[in-house]
């Protein structure tokens, strides 16, 4: 019994001292956030809705299908914080680059695209102009980082529609599928 016992101390400790993980062998665990910007100059620090900064989540759009497209999700705040931005990238896409982002026409569906969602203010801001740069792609491990900026406005219609948000000095590391 006290040979089985120690085995189990054994397995249990083989098994966890191996699963943890070290910042200098894993690129996506060196920052405690998926995402972070500047909203309107507060500081914003995001994971994944359910609050790991890897892994991408999938999209439920229909615009964005999953078959298309990666959507980094960083949602301050867990399941049900605020504020949120999505990155979209186009999976044949994800390469490193600047891409210019525009307002969107919903004839068809962009490269890459950003959106802002703030509760605080309105359910979702409709994206102005702004930049998606992909520093680096790593096919093997899966990994994209980069970094992003982007202006919102309430109604693109609007011809003297004021910007709603800034948001600057935004960064991602995400793993994704």
């Amino acid at each position: 019994m006290k040979k089985n016992f120690s085995l189990f101390l054994i397995i249990i400790n083989l098994f966890f001292f191996s699963c943890s993980s070290n910042d200098d062998d894993n690129d996506t665990m060196s920052s405690n956030y998926a995402m972070t910007a500047k909203i309107n100059g507060e500081q914003f620090e995001a994971n994944t809705p359910f609050g790991t900064n890897e892994f991408s989540s999938f999209t439920i759009w229909s615009y964005y299908p999953e078959d298309d497209y990666i959507m980094l999700q960083g949602r301050q705040g867990g399941v049900f914080g605020n504020p949120e931005i999505n990155i979209w990238l186009k999976k044949v896409d994800i390469k490193e680059g600047v891409y210019q982002i525009g307002e969107e026409t919903f004839d068809t569906p962009p490269s890459h695209f950003i959106s802002l969602i703030d509760a605080s203010n309105d359910i979702s801001e409709n994206t102005k102009s702004g930049v998606i740069e992909i520093t680096e792609v790593n096919t093997s491990t899966k990994i994209v980082k980069g970094t992003f900026s982007f202006s919102t406005v309430d109604d693109l219609s609007a011809s003297s529609a004021s910007i709603d948000f800034t948001v600057t000095d935004g960064t991602f590391n995400y793993t994704y599928e």
